[in-house]
């Protein structure tokens, strides 16, 4: 198991075991009424998400499931909140697609690419922030790159790229959106991402023949109400 699956899974078994522990604290009777009102609601579980997020570094992912989960249970928190007085809050949607752009500028070494247009690039790093992206990647060398879709949705054609021989990662974050993938059938792909109230679904046609186990494309990342789809032609 190499490094990275294994903090993945540390991650995970962490916040599993934090969870049997409160669950049996509160089996005793030890935790109070005021702590239990708040911890035993399902905006949660885009706490708990995003804290098997930070456990693996994923910072961007994290913060963005705390805001969105500390918005839902601001009503438990605050007693003078109501949701009638909902439309206050619309800047968080700002704050959101801003932590979005940041997490699309901060690698190193990618460069943006044009919508709507072809790329012999071998990283991507894509934005769609209440609008949309088109882009066309021709490369003999493809390692990967990140996607953000806020409120907005990318397609990306990979059809006519070839994965490095170590393989590539992508870095997908969808919030109130969707990525289309379109990658070559042959490609052997890997999804290691987290979903909340969103999902991942391959629609490839043809999966399984003569697939390349020599070389994998990872998607990791985070779907919050938002999805992506892997396609072929």
């Amino acid at each position: 198991m190499n490094k990275a699956n294994y903090t993945k899974r540390y991650g995970f078994g962490l916040v599993v075991l934090l969870v049997g522990i409160v669950l049996l604290l509160d089996n005793f009777g030890v935790i109070p009424y005021e702590v239990r009102d708040v911890i035993f609601r399902w905006p949660m579980i885009f706490v708990l998400i995003g804290l098997i997020n930070v456990i693996n570094r994923e910072w961007t992912s994290a913060l963005i499931l705390f805001l969105i989960g500390a918005f839902f249970l601001l009503p438990t928190l605050s007693e003078h909140f109501s949701y009638h007085s909902l439309w206050r809050f619309w800047p968080v949607l700002l704050i959101i697609a801003g932590f979005g752009i940041l997490k699309g500028r901060k690698s190193s070494g990618c460069h943006r690419i044009k919508d709507a247009g072809t790329n012999s690039t071998d990283y991507l790093d894509v934005v769609a922030v209440f609008g949309s992206s088109t882009n066309r990647i021709r490369s003999d060398n493809f390692r990967g790159g990140e996607i953000v879709a806020v409120f907005g949705g990318c397609e990306i054609y990979l059809t006519d790229a070839m994965l490095s021989p170590e393989g590539g990662t992508l870095d997908i974050v969808t919030v109130f959106g969707g990525t289309k993938l379109y990658v070559p059938r042959n490609w052997h792909v890997k999804v290691e991402s987290s979903n909340v109230l969103g999902g991942y679904v391959d629609k490839r046609v043809g999966v399984g023949e003569n697939i390349d186990m020599t070389r994998t494309l990872k998607i990791e990342g985070v779907n919050v109400f938002g999805g992506v789809e892997l396609l072929s032609m």
